[in-house]
């Protein structure tokens, strides 16, 4: 009988290159963030998902359900949440995610679960640009705990050098989903990935009171501020973006026909009424 198979959704990094947090990142028109996205992946294939973050770090929006798992301190990098999860539940195994892998789609994940079996403690896929080990989506086996263990007392912290020397079982991508691997570590890639721009949004009155926040950040394909304020009135059903409302881009009013680019700040206006 196989070990019961449990998620970690990796999002205790610190976001430097990016700027924000990347589990909290929007990607896409459906409104979703990342850590939300990688967590409808993993809940159909694992019977339970937890969240790894760092010591004093919030839950990312959508993901405060997720039990957490604190990174051990006395690591760095993957292998502190990783070896965290397996001082949770040692005896299971770990479908292990990072929250900025935007194009795993669900047969990615799928694939991953049907390739268990004795014998393979790391189950990977292998890179399409060099081959190697892709170690931020993949499953542990409760027999890694202690190699990983072992590593880590040697101060080996890497995930792929590990796997490569352990030899890991690795899995090619589904054709359709030779992106899957792509990870989003700053807004230009982000950019070059998707044909989308990063949006920091700045909310005031009203529209800060109904949306639950003052800024946030947000990626889109919207070509111009109006395009832009028409997809957040679409999709995020705020009914303060209906009627006339005022745009600025980076502290200066603008026409709806100003063109955005990665990194814009965009504020919406409401006109204030009374004489």
């Amino acid at each position: 009988m196989k070990p019961p198979l449990f998620g970690l959704l990796l999002a205790g990094g610190r976001s430097t290159r990016m700027g924000r947090d990347k589990a909290s990142l929007v990607i896409g028109a459906d409104g979703l963030n990342q850590g939300q996205r990688a967590i409808q992946g993993l809940l159909p294939v694992c019977q339970k998902v937890f969240l790894s973050l760092r010591d004093g770090q919030t839950a990312p929006e959508g993901c405060e359900h997720l039990e957490i798992v604190r990174d051990n301190p006395s690591i760095s990098g993957p292998l502190a949440g990783i070896l965290a999860a397996f001082e949770r539940e040692p005896d299971a195994a770990w479908l292990v995610m990072a929250c900025d892998l935007p194009f795993v789609a669900p047969e990615v994940l799928t694939k991953l679960v049907q390739a268990r079996r004795d014998g393979a403690d790391f189950i990977a896929y292998a890179s399409a640009t060099d081959g190697l080990p892709e170690p931020l989506c993949a499953i542990y086996e409760p027999g890694t705990r202690a190699v990983l263990k072992r590593h880590a007392d040697r101060n080996h912290l890497c995930p792929r050098h590990i796997m490569v020397e352990e030899r890991a079982t690795l899995l090619e991508l589904p054709p359709s989903c030779r992106r899957a691997l792509e990870n989003m570590n700053t807004p230009e890639d982000i950019a070059v990935a998707t044909g989308e721009k990063q949006i920091q949004i700045g909310w005031f009155g009203a529209l800060a009171d109904e949306r639950g926040c003052r800024e946030e950040t947000v990626v889109s394909s919207a070509p111009s501020a109006g395009a832009f304020l028409e997809e957040l009135a679409s999709h995020l059903k705020l009914s303060g973006l209906r009627g006339q409302v005022r745009i600025a881009v980076n502290d200066e009013f603008a026409q709806p026909d100003h063109p955005l680019r990665t990194g814009d700040k965009v504020v919406f206006l409401r006109p204030f009424s009374g004489g």
